[in-house]
């Protein structure tokens, strides 16, 4: 650039504000104008252009279109100064404030700063702009990270911080910092945990269901499906709870919220019990209420899943009926070479084989073939592994807190910047010790919860297979048995017999023994 600038000064006048910054600080794009065109009218300068950009952010200039329009007018010639009113109006990114300057440069384009004296005419004006740059950036970041902050503070308030994505069920008026309930899409709610619960239905079912009697979904966004009614179901929204982070495994959290619930405690824990229990035993059928052990049922030989067959027989009196039976999968989709030698059984002999299985079992202790998956102790595990994690971010943490004290001791960070970058380390350390306070609460919790233990749900079957239906069975053996391995033999000149070689169960939380136990009883049954 030259030393001077040039007599004949072409000057664009910038000007650029943001929503959220004109509401705080009082930024105006009339304001800004104002005081440039006089500054530039006592420097004797030709204006040869306002450029306005109203509204927008500055983190970027590709969205901008007075500052694009600006920078074709210099590459042009048309302009051979810029004035703004802060550094920060041109951009708060340091790349794009670089690039601007070299396009400066360049173009032999002079650059003026009223608020903060620039000129970058001069070296010293020119450096000067660079570390304006980056406090300006600094200073964006610091904006982005305290409002992330507020919404996690105001989540763990118990305010619902969602304004287009509420929850189905619920709704937030304009203003107003608590949802509340949405009357006839909350009955809708609790229809759907009915249907789920109390009626069995899979999640694809209960979609098609909704979506035959032309129900929308929120703001009418598509159709239902299973993926809708899953989410639903999973969502602690409905027992009066507030979530953040959901995308985010390691930074989410939960919170109880000011709103009302829509679904109980009992309900949405019976629901999650049975939403986790279904993946162990995807199956190749759905469970019916005449095949209810489609699903847990596990070949001895090859441990390929058990699946359905129908057959049509005819009667004595020439009545047609069909009869269920079990077969392993690998003996139906493979050729008879690699064929599974497993033989089929009737979903009759099935039940006789598991009901006198359970009813010989005197001391499950003694039983090697009984066993439980550990999923309390894995969560516990994950939980102390979090807990870890968060502790060494805090100690992360601390150290950076110490590093900024000590710049700022030896004079390299003025006291306003040190100030900014402590609350911002401040909020972040007090986030941390919340998480790290809920989560250590939560450990002895979760070390005390007793899992569902073979005795107990041996001893409810012995006492109450009887009085149950097939739909409650199904949902017991979905809830509480995780696999049965069999192996189906023959002996000469008799039928298929059954032999059960092992029963895994489903460990769970508090809310699954007590179901085991009948502490939790609907509709005066065990398990309904």
């Amino acid at each position: 650039m030259k030393n001077e600038i040039k007599k004949n000064v072409s000057t664009a006048i910038y000007v650029r504000v943001s929503t959220e910054e004109q509401a705080q600080e009082g930024f105006s794009i009339r304001g800004q104008t104002e005081k440039l065109k006089h500054y530039a009218h006592i420097k004797d300068w030709d204006i040869f252009d306002i450029y306005s950009d109203e509204g927008i952010s500055g983190k970027n200039i590709v969205d901008r279109p007075a500052m694009n329009r600006l920078i074709d007018d210099i590459n042009d010639g048309k302009v051979n100064n810029v004035l703004v009113f802060k550094v920060d109006r041109l951009t708060r990114s340091t790349k794009n404030l670089l690039e601007l300057v070299e396009l400066f440069e360049e173009k032999d384009c002079a650059f003026n700063s009223l608020t903060e004296s620039i000129d970058t005419d001069t070296p010293s004006g020119r450096m000067f702009l660079k570390i304006i740059g980056i406090f300006a950036e600094f200073e964006r970041e610091n904006i982005t990270e305290r409002s992330r902050l507020g919404k996690e503070r105001k989540a763990k308030e118990g305010y619902t911080i969602a304004t287009k994505n509420i929850s189905y069920g619920y709704e937030r008026k304009k203003g107003e910092r608590i949802q509340t309930i949405h009357s006839e899409e909350s009955k809708i709610v609790r229809e759907v945990f009915s249907m789920y619960l109390d009626k069995n239905m899979t999640m694809t079912g209960i979609a098609k269901t909704l979506n035959a009697r032309k129900i929308p979904t929120k703001n009418d966004c598509g159709s239902w499906t299973a993926t809708r009614i899953k989410e639903m179901l999973q969502n602690p929204n409905y027992i009066g709870k507030v979530r953040k982070n959901i995308n985010d495994e390691e930074n989410y959290f939960e919170a109880d919220g000011r709103h009302k619930s829509i679904i109980s405690d009992e309900i949405f824990c019976l629901a999650q019990d049975k939403i986790n229990n279904i993946p162990n035993i995807s199956r190749t059928k759905q469970p019916k209420e005449d095949n209810y052990f489609c699903g847990v049922l596990y070949c001895g030989m090859c441990n390929s899943k058990f699946t359905t067959r129908i057959a049509r027989k005819t009667n004595k009196k020439g009545e047609e009926m069909n009869t269920r039976s079990y077969t392993c999968n690998k003996k139906i989709y493979f050729n008879e070479h690699i064929a599974c030698r497993n033989l089929q059984i009737t979903h009759k002999k099935m039940e006789r084989a598991f009901v006198e299985y359970i009813q010989n079992i005197n001391d499950p202790a003694e039983i090697e073939d009984i066993t439980i998956d550990d999923s309390v102790k894995k969560a516990e595990q994950e939980l102390l592994e979090s807990i870890v994690s968060n502790e060494k971010k805090l100690q992360k943490l601390l150290e950076r807190k110490r590093k900024v004290m000590g710049l700022f001791v030896k004079g390299e960070l003025e006291f306003d910047e040190y100030k900014n970058m402590l609350n911002m380390s401040n909020e972040e350390q007090n986030a941390l010790e919340i998480e790290l306070q809920r989560k250590k609460a939560e450990l002895p919790i979760l070390t005390s919860t007793p899992q569902v233990l073979p005795e107990d749900i041996i001893t409810n079957i012995k006492e109450n297979w009887d009085r149950l239906n097939d739909n409650e069975r199904m949902t017991f053996l979905q809830r509480f048995i995780k696999n049965i391995s069999i192996t189906v033999t023959k002996e000469k000149g008799k039928s298929n017999i059954v032999n059960i070689d092992k029963i895994e169960f489903h460990s769970g939380e508090l809310q699954a023994r007590e179901a085991v136990r009948g502490k939790i009883k609907r509709k005066n049954t065990l398990i309904r």
